[in-house]
């Protein structure tokens, strides 16, 4: 029997810029099953029903682009929002990411770390993105996916360019870590730069912007969200968002070793270690 068609959606937070140490620098990736995910034909998919239910429910129209941080702000397409659609957003954000079928996939780059055990250092985006490319094509093997696709929201030329270099070099040579075989080339069907309003990528972008930052908080140690239309200490210090999606947290072996697969921070400089609430 033939496996399943897996597209997966990457989204990043804060800046890959490695003397920039104000800001982390994580990639998320958000995996889907492709007709779950991808209008085909004119036909919807499920994935686009559910946000445009979503949307409706929070803001009383569909066609608008979430994106976290403009919510958050009240900035963008939300800057016209009242303050009581955005925090009812963010209350009903965890139930509704729980009850998406998707998978995923998250590197922290730890700057700081990288510069003191690495010489010459070596880029972030790099690094981070290698391991993301790790960790799908380790779920592609262990799911027996028939085909896969990747898409990256596009940016500006010289990021296109640095992220389509790397990808190449992970597929044409693989990594220390990493083999790519024939068969798992095969398997990768494309490799799409697209932009976020792009009508057939643009639900599974969305949702990868929606848990990127939320990961990278909590991956740091830090409540999962501050959101600016809150006040302070109204969104509460439980990881909501977190507790609905780490079940999705790819892993090869156990919910307890997710710290080295889908919800790495790197360099890994600790052994496995069993799960705490702690997720640093």
């Amino acid at each position: 029997m033939s496996g399943k068609k897996y597209i997966m959606f990457i989204d990043e937070t804060g800046t890959s810029d490695i003397n920039d140490h104000t800001q982390p620098f994580t990639l998320t990736g958000a995996i889907f099953e492709y007709k779950y995910a991808i209008i085909e034909n004119a036909v919807s998919c499920k994935l686009k029903d559910e946000i445009s239910r979503f949307k409706m429910k929070c803001f009383g129209t569909s066609d608008i682009h979430l994106h976290l941080n403009d919510i958050s702000r009240g900035i963008g397409q939300f800057a016209s929002t009242d303050i009581k659609s955005r925090k009812s957003f963010f209350r009903e954000l965890p139930s509704f990411l729980e009850s998406l079928d998707f998978y995923i996939v998250s590197v922290t780059v730890d700057k700081d770390k990288l510069l003191e055990y690495y010489s010459p250092s070596k880029e972030p985006y790099i690094v981070a993105f290698t391991h993301i490319l790790q960790n799908f094509y380790s779920f592609l093997n262990n799911t027996n996916a028939e085909s896969a696709r990747i898409v990256i929201e596009s940016r500006d030329d010289a990021s296109n360019l640095l992220v389509q270099k790397t990808f190449f070099d992970v597929f044409n040579n693989g990594t220390e870590h990493l083999h790519i075989d024939e068969t798992l080339k095969k398997r990768m069907k494309g490799f799409v730069m697209a932009s976020k309003y792009h009508t057939i990528y643009q639900s599974g972008l969305e949702i990868a912007d929606l848990i990127c930052n939320p990961l990278s908080r909590v991956r740091r140690g830090l409540i999962e969200a501050n959101p600016k239309c809150m006040r302070p200490g109204e969104y509460g210090k439980k990881n909501k968002i977190f507790a609905s999606i780490k079940h999705k947290i790819y892993t090869a072996t156990d919910l307890n070793d997710l710290r080295n697969w889908g919800f790495k921070k790197v360099p890994v400089l600790k052994h496995k270690r069993i799960w705490a609430n702690d997720p640093r």
